[in-house]
């Protein structure tokens, strides 16, 4: 049983009682709050839809059926789009109003004019930093508002406010201050409710998607744009015929059919893209350091790192900005490279899986293995470590770092892999909309643009590729609200009576 969302100023807490114990989250409550919003403001069909886009994932992994029962009618469009992206086939939801839109807003509408028709979903790091500039490159900095999330993975007041305080004061305050955009934060405790053993419920993009889009409504934003490489979106083709893609629901056609559903169900003219998909991970690197060096040096991918410090040394994203900047013949004069290369733990312990004394594979380095890194990436990484130039930084290098520098470059920098430079050429019209046409024409200054990648991406499957030509197929798609159904049934009954005089 829901209970109806409970709005206090700023803040919303959703909760629920259930009949059986709950396998996945600590309780059965999470709240979400937005810095100077007042969501008295919104309708209570409009939580719904949050609260369904975000817990209806974590119901679906009951593995038996599941009702879920509200405090008044859910609109059929929304259950609908939600059980189908969700996967949740076992989840029953009532009562349903039989309805295909609503207004989000309590009055019926927008309470204000749009302010912003840019967001980005800023996380800091280089892919959210690069989409900001270019897009304020694009339609001018007074256009955008980065939006970011507090979202601790433990339940710990101090890790909260370490994390609050390191996003305002080391990303969002200085891209306001260097370039002018607004900023807008938002608090949840939606993954610190979350078990350990509850990972495979947890959403990947629709913690941004649905969970800001209160934001998006109140700022009137028409383009919400996320930052992912292309790299994070392989396929396998199966025996079968079939392909699998990763992260299917933060592909482009996953993020159309959610715009779409936005726009016909609460008149939110709001298209999600991803303005980087254009880029690898090396080669957003490049771009940001190449033509946008200031932007380069504010880049904080860490989370781990104290108040006031860009990197922590000690976790695998200090060590990709390291291994990549290199990589670009990029040097930050405030990173200490000898302290990453004589003390970090993931540089210590891919050293001494180096020195262990494995065998080299066909392509002449050390075989793959997960202290090395993600599987997906092995081929990425060793093509970085084929292109630093240790002399770049052997004068900031003690003995110990430069040792184990030259050691990770001998044992993984023997064969390059030019794919991973290259952007891929349907990326544009894969997103279909007017900034990724222009966003490609700024990569096309910087790389190669192919229509086929070459490869290898996976040493021992050749099964595994990257090939954006290929669509995806998605459930949501074929919902009739989706595809216009009830649209063109409204203007088929508007022509016969214009035509019958009715």
């Amino acid at each position: 049983m829901v209970e109806p969302p409970s709005i206090d100023g700023e803040t919303v807490v959703f909760r629920w009682t259930q009949t059986e114990p709950n396998p996945y989250q600590y309780e059965n409550s999470f709240y979400l709050r937005y810095e100077g919003i007042d969501l008295a403001r919104f309708a209570p069909p409009f939580f719904f839809e949050i609260f369904l886009g975000l817990q209806l994932k974590v119901f679906a992994a009951y593995g038996e059926p599941v009702e879920v029962v509200f405090p008044e009618p859910v609109p059929a469009t929304t259950v609908a789009f939600w059980r189908t992206y969700h996967e949740a086939e076992h989840v029953t939801i009532g009562p349903i109003a039989p309805v295909a839109s609503y207004s989000p807003w309590r009055s019926g509408r927008a309470p204000e004019p749009g302010r912003k028709s840019i967001g980005v979903l800023f996380g800091g790091g280089k892919d959210s930093n690069l989409a900001t500039c270019l897009l304020a490159e694009r339609y001018g900095a007074d256009e955008i508002v980065l939006f970011q999330l507090v979202s601790p993975f433990e339940p710990n007041a101090d890790v909260a406010e370490r994390l609050e305080q390191r996003q305002e004061g080391l990303m969002l305050g200085p891209a306001r201050e260097a370039l002018g955009v607004a900023t807008q934060r938002a608090w949840t405790d939606y993954l610190t409710q979350q078990h350990r053993c509850g990972f495979k419920v947890r959403p990947h993009l629709e913690l941004y998607t649905v969970g800001l889009l209160p934001l998006a409504l109140v700022w009137g934003v028409s383009l919400l744009s996320t930052s992912i490489a292309w790299t994070t979106y392989p396929i396998r083709r199966l025996a079968d015929g079939e392909v699998w893609f990763r992260f299917p629901k933060s592909r482009p056609e996953s993020l159309a059919t959610q715009s779409t559903h936005y726009r016909r169900v609460i008149g939110a003219d709001v298209t999600l893209t991803n303005t980087t998909l254009h880029f690898s991970t090396l080669t957003s690197y490049r771009v940001l350091a190449t033509r946008y060096p200031e932007a380069f040096a504010r880049a904080v991918m860490c989370v781990r790192g104290r108040v006031g410090r860009r990197w922590c040394y000690q976790c695998p994203k200090c060590a990709d900005y390291a291994r990549f900047g290199l990589a670009c013949g990029m040097v930050d004069p405030r990173f200490d490279y000898d302290r990453l290369y004589a003390q970090s733990r993931p540089v210590l312990e891919l050293v001494h899986y180096v020195e262990s004394g494995v065998e080299r594979s066909v392509f002449g380095n050390v075989p793959w293995k997960r202290v090395v890194s993600e599987r997906i990436r092995y081929l990425l990484d060793c093509h970085a470590y084929a292109l630093i130039s240790p002399g770049l930084i052997a004068d900031r290098l003690g003995t110990e770092a430069l040792t184990n520098l030259l050691l990770l470059k001998a044992a993984l920098g023997n064969s390059t892999f030019p794919g991973f430079e290259s952007a891929p050429s349907q990326i544009a019209d894969l997103l279909g909309h007017e900034s990724a046409h222009w966003v490609a024409g700024i990569a096309a200054q910087y790389l190669d643009v192919v229509d086929v990648l070459p490869g290898p991406f996976l040493p021992d499957d050749p099964r595994f590729d990257y090939d954006f030509s290929i669509r995806m197929p998605t459930e949501t798609e074929l919902l009739d609200h989706i595809r216009g159904v009830e649209h063109e049934q409204r203007r088929h009954r508007t022509l016969a009576s214009a035509s019958t005089g009715g």
